[in-house]
Parts: C-alpha cells; structure tokens; sequence
C-alpha cells in the first residue's frame, strides 16, 4: 500500500452523475419517482387512496361485457372481481389500476 495505489473513495455518488433523479423522490407508497415540489401532495393523495384489490377467477359462464374493453367476458376468460362484485377481464383491470385504484363503474368505493 505504498504511494501511487490507487485511493478507493467510499462516498456518495457525485450530484452530477444522476441529473434524473435529484429533485425527484421515489414514493414509497406507489414507487413512482415524484417531483420534490408535488411530493407532499402526491404522498397525501398516495395515502387517502384506497388501494382495492381483487380475486382472481377463472369464468364459468358467459356474464355479459367487461365495461372497461367493452368486449365480452365469456366462459373460461380469467377476470378480476372486485369487492364490489364487478368483474373485468384480468388484463383490463391491471391496465385501469395502472392509473386508478378504485372500481371503473364505482370510484367513490
């Protein structure tokens, strides 16, 4: 370990090497990265939401159309029930979840 070795710097990342993330904070409710200045508002509203969720099923019989894709759910489709008893198609529902977590036909639930 004589002069000349290398110096091993154990620290932080200097602040220029991630541009993308400073003033942004990930939430820890939803993980989403957050603007500092909307981060007490998003945490607020992250925290009020309620975050349903629902039972996975297999169909056992034809039962109308999903009301988000508008196409039919039919028997043997795999779909998503809700607390409130509504049903979607698995993929409908996880694609509706992405930007809102409460039921398409009942959001005040």
């Amino acid at each position: 370990g004589g002069p000349g070795w290398p110096r091993l710097v154990i620290g932080s990342l200097p602040a220029h090497l991630s541009p993308h993330l400073r003033g942004r904070f990930k939430c820890p409710v939803c993980s989403k990265f957050v603007p500092s200045d909307e981060m007490d508002l998003h945490l607020v509203m992250c925290l009020t939401k309620p975050r349903i969720t629902y039972n996975e099923d297999v169909l056992s019989k034809d039962t109308g159309e999903c009301a988000i894709c508008l196409e039919d759910l039919q028997q043997g489709d795999t779909i998503a029930r809700l607390p409130c008893l509504c049903i979607y198609h698995k993929g409908c529902i996880d694609e509706w979840f992405e930007v809102n977590r409460s039921c398409p036909e009942h959001p005040s639930d």
